[in-house]
């Protein structure tokens, strides 16, 4: 699984990006920061998001989890009692949600405000056992949440303490990720600047917790108050959707190159050049497109290794944010990129892709191979008469690639996905790309030539 945790350090505030790599789908939690952030962050990953959960509405700042919503199509997940005035799916107490094989499980956790959902999270390729909880604005490392931030139904210190014990059923090495860390309004002056714990530590050390009933609890909560906090309801009541959001709240994005501008400008000699992770590209895309997957640090060097800077380009991916910065990118490096677009594609091409197994059976048969790793990684083996070209050099040596069907792999299926790509758009003839997996998992199973 991909775990990403970030900080909006003017408001000391955390939000998280999870993620499955099998199956493409990642979540946010609570996003605090431009919804642009998490859609390029996400792309990196290879990652699609599909869903974005709010613990609570916000007190502090605007939730930018409706832009989000925009860029990617993700479905927003807010608690039910919350009464969420735009297109949501509602979330109850012991509701789970699948990401991929990650379950995320809502636990009802208010006192804070009536609606906070606290959402815990199991790999279950692992276990189906707890492994984190995102405890939003609850349970803070060292502390917990303020309960006088707002005067409603739900809040205050008994139904806080009630939620305290949800959360304390959970076991010891359950890890704590909250939603606020040192610094911020939101909890009480012993919030810890460390934004990661246990619930076990904090079980033993968290001075709130240690308390041994509600009426002491209740005390202690009721001393050395911290001051008002002014803007709250705007920001809850904005965040809710009762409020209008900000004028500047989507941010400025360019307009969506039409599909068949991007057929003109191909036919024009410009190639468009697919950002998304391989596994949406290998599910559906333009025909002649070239899929270089959007990660900062490899995109230009496969761009250049395999596009000349004289050829105009369009850059498409699954958000508007990802292409932009893809574009933003190839255009510092001398392109001239005539647009970007994450229209719906009517007419996808499929990749042909097969595994480990389907590769034997083809290398059994006779089938010409093509190995896109580099010359280091031979060691690991080779396939007898594979043809080697590491896919950095394709452009330079593509005369040497047989004009015949061929197989492609390399180690993960990344490489030989873009050389697919590659090659295809170039006219030569790909009937199997190895995705996922790649000449280690060949190796292990079936003899191979070492170099």
């Amino acid at each position: 699984m991909i775990f990403r945790q970030l900080f909006n350090e003017r408001i000391a505030a955390a939000s998280y990006l999870i993620g499955c790599i099998a199956k493409g789908e990642a979540a946010v939690i609570d996003p605090a920061l431009p919804a642009e952030t998490y859609a390029t962050l996400a792309a990196e990953k290879g990652l699609q998001i599909t869903a974005i959960f709010e613990t609570h509405m916000h007190a502090d700042y605007y939730s930018t989890g409706r832009a989000l919503q925009v860029l990617t199509g993700a479905t927003i997940y807010a608690p039910r009692l919350a009464d969420v005035q735009f297109p949501h799916q509602p979330i109850d107490d012991g509701d789970e949600v699948k990401i991929g094989n990650l379950v995320v499980r809502a636990v009802h956790t208010p006192g804070h405000t009536p609606e906070h959902t606290a959402y815990v999270v199991s790999d279950t390729p692992r276990t189906e056992r707890p492994w984190f909880v995102m405890t939003g604005d609850s349970l803070f490392v060292g502390d917990v949440a303020r309960v006088d931030l707002v005067s409603l139904p739900g809040t205050g210190t008994e139904i806080m303490y009630a939620s305290m014990q949800k959360l304390l059923a959970l076991p010891d090495d359950v890890e704590v990720y909250p939603g606020h860390f040192g610094g911020s309004a939101c909890g009480g002056r012993a919030m810890s600047g460390k934004a990661a714990s246990t619930i076990g530590f904090e079980r033993r050390f968290n001075w709130a917790l240690q308390a041994p009933d509600l009426a002491t609890f209740n005390e202690w909560m009721s001393h050395d108050v911290r001051e008002a906090v002014e803007g709250i309801l705007t920001h809850r009541n904005t965040n809710r959707g009762e409020l209008p959001l900000p004028a500047d709240y989507f941010g400025n994005h360019a307009q969506a190159m039409p599909l068949s501008d991007m057929v003109a400008a191909q036919a024009r000699g410009a190639v468009v050049v697919d950002v998304r992770p391989i596994t949406l590209f290998g599910h559906g895309y333009m025909a002649q497109a070239i899929n270089i997957p959007f990660v900062r640090d490899s995109l230009l060097a496969r761009l250049q290794a395999l596009i000349p800077t004289t050829q105009p380009v369009v850059f498409y991916s699954d958000n508007i944010a990802t292409a932009e910065a893809a574009a933003t990118m190839a255009s510092t490096a001398g392109y001239t990129v005539l647009g970007v677009s994450n229209v719906p594609m009517p007419h996808k091409e499929v990749l042909p892709v097969i595994d480990i197994d389907g590769l034997h059976g083809a290398v059994l048969a006779g089938a010409t191979v093509v190995d896109v790793r580099d010359p280091h990684e031979h060691a690991k083996g080779t396939i007898d008469g594979a043809v080697t070209i590491p896919h950095l050099q394709l452009a330079s040596q593509l005369s040497n690639i047989p004009n015949g069907p061929i197989h492609l792999v390399c180690e993960s299926g990344t490489r030989a996905t873009i050389a697919a790509s590659f090659l295809l758009h170039h006219g030569k003839q790909v009937v199997a790309v190895v995705v996922p997996g790649g000449m280690s998992d060949y190796n292990a199973k079936y003899a191979v030539t070492h170099a």
